[in-house]
């Protein structure tokens, strides 16, 4: 192996996180430490000493790695925040309103005080996500142009994800409970329609935690 190759695999053991960020990440450090051995090749160096040079100029492990490890954890908190504001936009229009799967499975709200609160608090919970997700999306898409974020902003943004998304889908199939008509259509749809995206969302929010 290459000095430049050896300083890669370095980098790559001391980054954390999704393999596509950190991939992406090292292909345009390989990239540059390609051209600048080249540049000081042609400016008649060994292809080591050309290394070498390039290796210096680049920084070292300890120097480059915590930028690489914001940038990645970063990269994982944007994708986190699209995934719960997709599954979390449609999930008014799937329960309350056009499709009503609630209401095709011959569902009844029940007259209860349980379904009530966990109504209002699903409501808020919801809203909640819904902006939180949204703010974290511009945060950390365009609101790097002006605000200096890294890993404590993807962590907050992991943990308000994964917090949406264990909270609503135990309330919503809690509810669903409760009005005593839980079919296995209701069922099935609930898992597809809730249960399953709001699984991808957590699952992004801890991938996005391992990276910070």
């Amino acid at each position: 192996m290459s000095a430049v190759d050896v300083y890669l695999a370095d980098q790559r053991a001391a980054i954390p996180g999704p393999s596509w960020t950190r991939r992406d990440l090292l292909r345009e450090a390989g990239d540059h430490l390609e051209d600048a051995t080249d540049a000081y090749t042609a400016a008649g160096y060994t292809p080591t000493e050309a290394e070498a040079l390039a290796l210096r100029d680049f920084g070292s492990v300890d120097d480059i790695a915590p930028g690489f490890r914001d940038t990645v954890a970063i990269g994982a908190a944007r994708r986190t925040a699209v995934l719960l504001v997709l599954v979390m936009l449609p999930q008014a229009f799937l329960w309350d309103g056009g499709i009503e799967l609630g209401a095709s499975a011959h569902s009844a709200a029940p007259d209860s005080g349980l379904f009530h609160v966990l109504d209002i608090i699903i409501g808020y919970v919801g809203t909640a996500g819904a902006i939180g997700a949204l703010v974290a999306l511009a945060v950390t898409a365009i609101g790097q142009r002006w605000l200096r974020i890294g890993r404590r902003t993807a962590r907050l943004t992991a943990a308000w994800s994964l917090a949406t998304a264990m909270i609503v889908p135990i309330i919503g199939f809690t509810m669903l409970t409760l009005t005593g008509g839980l079919t296995v259509l209701l069922a099935l749809s609930a898992l597809a329609f809730m249960a399953a995206p709001f699984a991808l969302v957590a699952l992004s929010a801890q991938r996005t935690l391992a990276a910070c």
